[in-house]
């Protein structure tokens, strides 16, 4: 008996998850999606069909004008290299020409069709209702032998079933439609083909952001915060535009650009334009909590996770002379005592707090290309993690989806011409920068990311092969480079382009980047340790080995002192 209910559960149970597996993948095509799921029609491995699908789905529900009349093969759609666990998608409207007019007029005689069974159909149910009130006082006229007497409640009944019948009806659909007119701002006629030709409000090529599965008890509360600090900042025209937000994702300004590279961050123009974005983000006042505490419980999060991790068996990773010997060191690193050493000697000083990026790298920094013909913007962000998964330490891939290095079989869906491949610019003009993926931002203490932004310049994040990154110390700010970025910083962030700063201020900055590059080097490497069971391909641990090393010598030469 035992075994015929463990059976019997065990059947049930497969069944619920065939039955939920075949509703995810199905909900873009119904009429209401279940968003909740919405990532997992832009795994890696998903079909180029079933993207389709769920992008027009998204952008149906989210955008108007021609993003309502649109079907899923007409729509121009295209990955873009993302980051380790976003799912970035180019989506593109086509030429009005393209748009086949007489299947939108098929469409809208569907569309009336149904609009007019549904009226018939309410008809109905009122004649239904008249029938039953009429069937169930003739039932009291047989039970008591007399006729069936209608009180003012019955013939109030009555009256508005007759009056349904014959007039209101049309009034109620004519409100209903009305209601639909109001809530499609782009036209007031619901006519496909009027809607088709209206003036063009809408964008026609947009950013689909796919966040990911999600996990962690904090996931949901800092996507919500990540989701409305995003929208603050496209207001202030920080950043992409946002066109929508909706469960799992959201929508945003298309830019034709691409991410830099490690070393066109050391170039004097470039390296000049990330200063005064960098002092206009510093100066933004932002309607959350202005005290430092964002680094300092992301790590205490962390270490919740670290001893297992650490002193696991790295099945993973084969045993070898290099491995156990990094496998000591991260044994013998107290985290705990290290944050508590840096965080008494911060709270011993006088370090300015704002509102920081805290992850101004080269993949998070746009350069506009407006001067040649466009291919696909890589928009990359080798650390886009959205800010749940980022502060839990964990991944939002399953096991099958780490083949991210691997090429697309859809030419739609490959990402190897992305224009992120072309280092060039234009050298007659002045590089248009544009700040992306807000997903680390908090107020934090200034010096940090300013040397979390040097220490970019030290790390290549394009190495195809693994571990994924490459370590060039040779390529760090020089000592008037940081000089150059601190005054061009300060000058934006004071909002007075005649601002000189004194030569001790200037020193007191650097000191500032010099102090905080510990701290950078301290909590990339627990969050890289902390990441190194997820299912993405990169070198998590070796990242984590390589900056705690820099942490050890700049702790070591910080004591000489």
């Amino acid at each position: 008996m035992k075994e015929r209910n463990r059976f019997n559960k065990n059947k049930s149970r497969r069944q619920q998850q065939q039955k939920v597996k075949e509703t995810n993948q199905n909900c873009c095509l119904r009429k209401h999606c279940k968003y909740e799921h919405i990532w997992q029609h832009f795994r890696r491995n998903a079909t180029l069909e079933e993207i389709r699908q769920a992008a027009s789905r998204i952008c149906r529900d989210y955008l108007t004008g021609r993003w309502k009349v649109v079907t899923p093969e007409q729509l121009i759609v295209k990955r873009i290299s993302g980051g380790l666990s976003n799912f970035l998608y180019y989506v593109s409207l086509p030429d009005v020409d393209d748009f086949d007019e007489q299947q939108l007029l098929e469409v809208e005689q569907q569309q009336q069709q149904q609009q007019q069974q549904q009226r018939q159909q309410g008809n109905v149910k009122h004649v239904i209702a008249a029938s039953t009130l009429a069937k169930n006082n003739y039932k009291n006229y047989n039970a008591s032998g007399e006729a069936p007497h209608l009180g003012a409640n019955d013939l109030a009944q009555n009256t508005v079933v007759g009056v349904l019948d014959e007039d209101d009806d049309d009034d109620v659909a004519n409100k209903q439609a009305n209601k639909r007119q109001r809530f499609d701002s782009d036209s007031g006629d619901s006519s496909l083909l009027r809607r088709l030709h209206a003036p063009k409000h809408e964008p026609r090529e947009v950013l689909l952001r796919i966040y990911g599965q999600t996990h962690g008890d904090h996931a949901l509360e800092s996507m919500i915060t990540e989701s409305v600090v995003f929208a603050l900042l496209s207001e202030r025209n920080f950043g992409p535009k946002l066109h929508g937000i909706f469960p799992g994702g959201r929508i945003e300004q298309y830019i034709p650009a691409r991410s830099l590279h490690t070393t066109e961050l050391g170039d004097a123009r470039i390296s000049m334009k990330i200063a005064e974005k960098m002092g206009e983000i510093h100066s933004l006042n932002i309607p959350m909590s202005k005290e430092p505490d964002w680094i300092w419980n992301c790590m205490d999060r962390w270490l919740a996770s670290l001893d297992s991790i650490v002193k696991g068996a790295m099945e993973s990773k084969p045993d070898s002379t290099e491995m156990q010997k990094q496998r000591e060191l991260m044994s013998s690193i107290d985290y705990v005592q290290e944050i508590a050493w840096l965080k008494a000697v911060i709270d011993a000083g006088n370090y300015p707090v704002v509102f920081c990026h805290n992850d101004l790298q080269e993949g998070n920094i746009l350069i506009r290309q407006s001067n040649r013909i466009e291919s696909m913007s890589s928009l990359r962000s080798n650390f886009d993690e959205t800010l749940g998964d980022s502060l839990d330490g964990t991944s939002n891939l399953d096991a099958d989806d780490n083949k991210s290095h691997s090429p697309s079989p859809c030419a739609e869906l490959d990402t190897t011409d992305d224009s992120a491949l072309d280092t060039s610019f234009m050298s007659d003009h002045e590089p248009d920068l544009i700040i992306i993926d807000f997903e680390y931002c908090a107020y934090n203490y200034r010096g940090f990311d300013l040397a979390n932004h040097f220490i970019e310049w030290t790390f290549d994040y394009t190495n195809s092969q693994f571990p994924y990154f490459h370590h060039y110390k040779q390529q760090y700010a020089t000592a008037q480079q940081r000089r150059d970025f601190i005054v061009t910083y300060l000058r934006k962030y004071h909002d007075d382009e005649h601002y000189e700063p004194t030569g001790e201020e200037l020193d007191a900055v650097d000191a500032e980047i010099q102090f905080f590059t510990m701290l950078s080097h301290l909590f990339w490497s627990l969050w890289s340790v902390v990441n190194v069971t997820s299912t993405i391909e990169f070198g998590y641990w070796e990242y984590g080995v390589a900056r705690i090393l820099e942490y050890q010598q700049l702790k070591s030469a910080f004591l000489a002192k």
